[in-house]
């Protein structure tokens, strides 16, 4: 019996020994770790570090999100002046011209205000023409599919 508990003994002291071993290993590795965070901190201490990191963190998230107010500001502000109300008619200007080649397009920022572009396309020469619209009203007289255009565009405006 008490070579049992001799061998018993043994095996526990061998066991204490390997869990020792594997200990060891791991705190070496959290030491290397730990010396490569503090590597170059000089004399400050690794708390006073991080609070003058987090305070620099606020400082960058302060001066992110003025920057980010401030451009969003000067787009909702020039968002009334932009040309997104866009119409678009394709068509054959003349009848022995196939594949509605020429085309009218009409483009108004909210206020209605903007133009109307014409390209016409014949088999020997391409023209473009160029109308302007005030308040949804054309400086000039509109073809047909101009003001099929026009109509398009302001049917998208606010």
């Amino acid at each position: 019996m008490e070579d049992y508990l001799i061998y018993g003994g043994l095996g526990l002291l061998g066991l204490c020994f390997i869990l020792l071993i594997i200990e060891h290993v791991r705190l070496s590795g959290m030491i290397k770790k730990y010396r490569n965070l503090i590597k170059g901190l000089s004399e400050k201490n690794v708390e006073d570090l991080m609070v003058s990191y987090s305070e620099e963190l606020d400082m960058i998230k302060k001066e992110l999100k003025e920057n980010v107010d401030l451009r969003i500001s000067d787009l909702e502000k020039r968002m009334p002046t932009a040309l997104r109300n866009v119409g678009m008619v394709s068509y054959n200007a003349f009848e022995n011209m196939g594949n509605n080649m020429s085309f009218s397009m009409a483009a108004l920022d909210d206020k209605k205000n903007g133009f109307v572009l014409t390209g016409i396309y014949t088999r020997e020469n391409s023209y473009v023409y160029l109308k302007e619209v005030i308040e949804g009203n054309p400086k000039k007289d509109l073809s047909k599919e101009e003001k099929e255009a026009l109509s398009k565009a302001l049917s998208f405006t606010i």
